[in-house]
């Protein structure tokens, strides 16, 4: 085998990047023919609805043929980026929320715990409780997701069987 004709992974994703750029061209460059061919003939019935719609068509057509494919890309990667920091913040907010919630509740099962056996378990509720809570006010996601995928290697059975009583509770719950 030839050395020089090996294609490396970045060679590939170069070589698929322009395949995807031309065939955005031929699409864009078809979309816009298409416009301007539909303009024409709204012009050429002479109804002036239809002759504002063709003046519409026709700018449509007009911007998309000024538009790069490259230009589109990069503005779709960038409005996909953004979309996903916002997600991300409504996530860390929920989570944090939550974590003030457990707390809260940690707080008032203390408050009303009984006296004796019973208000040692309910305190010893509370302080699982105000640890969850705090962890998450104090832990990003992607701390929670390095935690999470820790535990999950040093006792993969255990996760494992967790992971399936949550799917079988889900499934029940999702049945009724």
């Amino acid at each position: 085998m030839n050395p020089n004709s090996m294609m490396t992974p970045n060679d590939n994703d170069e070589a698929l990047q322009e395949k995807l750029l031309n065939a955005g061209d031929r699409t864009k460059q078809a979309m816009s023919n298409t416009l301007a061919s539909a303009a024409e003939k709204a012009r050429e019935t002479g109804n002036p609805t239809l002759a504002t719609a063709a003046e519409k068509a026709q700018q449509a057509a007009d911007s998309l043929r000024d538009t790069s494919v490259q230009e589109m890309a990069d503005e779709a990667r960038y409005k996909a980026q953004q979309v996903t920091a916002q997600v991300g913040e409504k996530v860390e907010d929920a989570v944090t929320v939550t974590g003030e919630k457990m707390s809260d509740a940690a707080q008032a099962l203390r408050e009303r715990a009984p006296e004796g056996k019973l208000g040692e378990v309910a305190n010893n509720t509370a302080e699982a409780l105000e640890r969850g809570g705090n962890y998450l006010q104090q832990s990003s996601t992607a701390d929670m997701r390095s935690d999470l995928e820790r535990t999950i290697r040093e006792h993969p059975v255990e996760s494992l069987l967790v992971g399936l009583g949550v799917g079988f509770l889900l499934a029940r719950a999702m049945r009724k």
